[in-house]
């Protein structure tokens, strides 16, 4: 058994409520960095500095009480692809994939963000085009070895044997873009422990 193994043991059953915080507790990432790890993870996230906010919505009727259409923004936009800081923030109608990760309500003050997992964000990212569209710009970018990649570029470790058996039977049965977003939905994705 590696030492630092062991030490995580000896530690936990010393203090295993974490009180002395010898140990990082596990958290789940906030909606932005859900959405800015999926872009990195794919290749495609800007890292550009400042400027001007970008738009992740299209405005149907600007002139007269304008609607903000999250679902008909193009996911292949390059000025899309920045940080979500420089997401342009509508009060009055925030993002709904981003709130179903539990984005902050943008129209009221939060001093704590929510923090849950359920199906309904499971879902969210399985079914949501701009998942669908960085998968694609995931697989892509693999080459050779593809599963160990994958799991590096978003885990930032190897598969274990399970869980390598497991993606190459996804990747041969249904396609690399599949096990892509497998992997973009995991908890070793979407948890830092």
């Amino acid at each position: 058994m590696p030492a630092d193994r062991s030490l995580s043991e000896e530690n936990s059953a010393i203090d295993s409520d974490n009180e002395f915080q010898w140990r990082a507790n596990r958290r789940r990432l906030t909606a932005e960095e859900i959405r800015d790890t999926v872009m990195s993870v794919s290749g495609r996230l800007r890292r550009d500095r400042g400027g001007p906010s970008f738009l992740d919505f299209v405005i149907d009727q600007p002139a007269h009480s304008p609607h903000y259409e999250y679902h008909l923004s193009n996911p292949d936009d390059p000025s899309t692809h920045r940080r979500s800081i420089y997401r342009f923030v509508v009060r009055s109608q925030p993002n709904p994939f981003l709130m179903t990760l539990d984005c902050a309500d943008p129209s009221i003050s939060v001093a704590r963000r929510d923090e849950s997992t359920t199906s309904i964000q499971a879902l969210a990212q399985w079914n949501h085009r701009l998942i669908e569209f960085h998968s694609r710009q995931f697989a892509s970018r693999l080459g050779s070895e593809p599963v160990s990649k994958a799991c590096r570029l978003a885990w930032g470790r190897e598969p274990d044997e399970q869980e390598r058996q497991i993606l190459e039977t996804l990747r041969d049965e249904h396609g690399l873009e599949t096990m892509c977003r497998v992997i973009l939905n995991s908890n070793a994705m979407v948890y830092l422990d």
